[in-house]
């Protein structure tokens, strides 16, 4: 059973501080217009109390009518102004700089999700709870100001209010304050099972949105109507939404009984305030008319008040629980930290006796091997053999477990990260193509006229400049219909070109390619390694590959199996040697004999 989260008093204040920072970093002018519109609405409740007091007392006391007609008077002047200064508020001021907010706060978050470690993706934790603070921190930080700005709105009105009721009856007061204390201790225990059940539901919700995406996206169509996975997952739905309605019914009963609970309290409440000022009334007569409406008034803006400032606070509380996990994240520092040296022209690769391991997992195993400017190496073998790992710490997506990466001679931990990532251009398996123009996605970067040239040379490499000249728009086509109707989606074979164009449009001095051509047919893949041989001619090339026609014309081989190298050399002597490399080849050139 997961062990209940709970954050302690002290750490919900500072995660609250910490809240409040983010809002007034993020807009000053919304932090303090909400908090100055909670002292106000505070004031309103004092003000209107003042008022409807001075009034009746007139009344009682048989005062002239052009007095009680002046303080009518000011009331509605006063109650005019309060209700245009709070719509102008609500209606225009806060709305604006509310979306401005939300979008400063949301770029800052993708800023700090790219900032962070490749290897926090690989904890489910962690990647649960950022995706959670990606999808709550603009709620979670207004609440928080909001919370503040309401809190400070009961206090001023309740002061105000709760000097009235004492003035009149300090018995009263007493009561509707230890009614509030037992409905605040309610509220935190409810409080406490709306966040227990939102940790629980939260990986439920996950698994029922990767089943909803299978269904409503173009990338699972054609798998789903080819197979029968859609009986498996329609399955696995109905699992996970029984235990979202068992979830939800657990939480629902709980809440419920506290609720009943809460509103006996408040009943018994309502009941008392009624029967001991109608005594007072009826049978003492100690209190007049005037002041009996006064203390009911009163007596019920303070009861609502003082509930209130419990539910602010257990409010308060409750955002201090998404807080935490907020803070956590924004917090987070990467591990992979840059260097200080500068990066000259790239000379050498060595890996010596590299070791690598996934948590408790270990992918590589004391992998050393040495690469000279200008040569073309392969990285081959079986699935889960330790290649793209192999490519990722050269890029310092990871970094080392035992051992060291050196180019040039120099511990790649001492160069600055970006200039050692900007001298490598890499087209992964798993490519990307994103919702921007051609050119854009051939650049990764803003396109400008005097770029033009470079994309198109980058495109006709990359073999995709005939299907470029079907494009009404050419390289300003828009790719993808995530934020164009009329954008186009490419093939399989056509993103993958545009991926390897990427490379091909920037002076990389060390090039990675895995698996460069897996989509594209074998007179694509000619035409490419033709591109490569013109763009790579002086530089380094790591092939990633289960093709072994590429591997025959590289400087050298390196046949990966469970994290080790267990063979190197170049093609022809490991076909000689007759090793695992052979029989590979063997096993691929034989799908081409009759």
């Amino acid at each position: 059973m997961k062990k209940k989260e709970k954050v302690p008093f002290k750490n919900s204040v500072k995660n609250n501080i910490f809240m409040l920072k983010i809002a007034y970093k993020g807009d000053k002018t919304l932090v303090i217009m909400r908090l100055v519109m909670g002292l106000f609405t505070g004031l309103n409740h004092g003000v209107s109390i003042f008022f409807i007091s001075e009034i009746l007392n007139a009344l009682d006391s048989g005062r002239d009518i052009s007095y009680i007609f002046t303080l009518t008077a000011l009331m509605g002047i006063y109650t005019l102004a309060y209700e245009l200064f709070f719509a102008w508020y609500y209606k225009i001021l806060n709305p604006t700089h509310k979306l401005d907010f939300v979008r400063l706060l949301h770029k800052s978050f993708f800023v700090k999700a790219n900032d962070i470690d490749l290897s926090c993706y690989d904890t489910p934790e962690f990647y649960n709870d950022f995706i959670f603070s990606m999808q709550n921190c603009d709620k979670s930080i207004l609440n928080t100001v909001d919370q503040l700005a309401d809190l400070i709105r009961s206090l001023v009105a309740s002061g105000s209010v709760f000097a009235v009721v004492l003035t009149v009856d300090p018995v009263i007061a007493l009561v509707i304050l230890g009614f509030a204390i037992a409905d605040m201790i309610i509220r935190l225990l409810q409080n406490g099972i709306y966040y227990k059940y939102n940790i629980e539901m939260n990986e439920l919700w996950r698994k029922s949105w990767y089943i909803e995406k299978f269904f409503s996206l173009a990338d699972y169509a054609k798998e789903n109507r080819l197979t029968d996975i859609k009986g498996n997952l329609l399955n696995e739905y109905d699992i996970t939404m029984q235990a979202q309605r068992s979830a939800d019914a657990k939480m629902r009963f709980k809440v419920g009984l506290y609720n009943l609970l809460a509103s006996a309290l408040s009943c018994t409440l309502t009941a008392f305030v009624l029967i001991f000022m109608a005594y007072n009334l009826i049978v003492t007569q100690t209190v007049l008319i005037g002041g009996f409406t006064v203390t009911i008034t009163a007596s019920w803006k303070l009861k609502n008040m003082l509930f209130d400032i419990q539910r602010k606070f257990v409010e308060m509380n409750k955002d201090s629980l998404y807080a935490d996990k907020v803070r956590k994240f924004l917090q987070t520092e990467p591990q992979i930290k840059s260097g200080e040296k500068s990066f000259g022209e790239f000379e050498s690769l060595e890996f010596r006796n590299v070791s690598f391991a996934y948590k408790d997992e270990k992918v590589l195993d004391n992998v050393s091997f040495y690469v000279k400017k200008g040569e073309r190496i392969a990285f081959v073998g079986y699935n889960g053999a330790g290649k793209t790992t192999t490519t990722k710490l050269i890029m310092r997506l990871y970094d080392v477990t035992e051992g060291e990466i050196l180019i040039n001679g120099v511990n790649i931990k001492e160069y600055k990260i970006e200039e050692l990532r900007a001298k490598m251009g890499a087209v992964f398996q798993d490519y990307k193509v994103f919702a921007a123009s051609v050119a854009e996605n051939v650049l990764g970067d803003v396109y400008t006229e005097d770029k033009k040239d470079t994309v198109i040379n980058a495109l006709k490499d990359s073999t995709f400049y005939e299907k470029l000249c079907e494009l009404k728009d050419g390289i300003n086509t828009e790719l993808t219909r995530e934020f164009c109707d009329t954008g186009t989606n490419l093939s399989g074979g056509e993103e993958q070109k545009i991926a390897i164009a990427r490379v091909f449009a920037h002076n990389n001095e060390l090039i990675i390619m895995d698996e460069p051509s897996s989509a594209l047919d074998p007179i694509a893949e000619y035409n490419l390694n033709l591109g490569i041989d013109k763009n790579a001619r002086d530089k380094t090339v790591v092939f990633i590959t289960h093709r072994l026609s590429t591997t025959r014309h590289v400087s050298r081989i390196y046949m990966f199996e469970k994290g080790k190298i267990i063979e190197h050399g170049s093609h022809d002597e490991l076909i000689r040697d007759g090793g695992k490399y052979a029989q590979m080849f063997e096993l691929q050139a034989n799908k081409y004999k009759v």
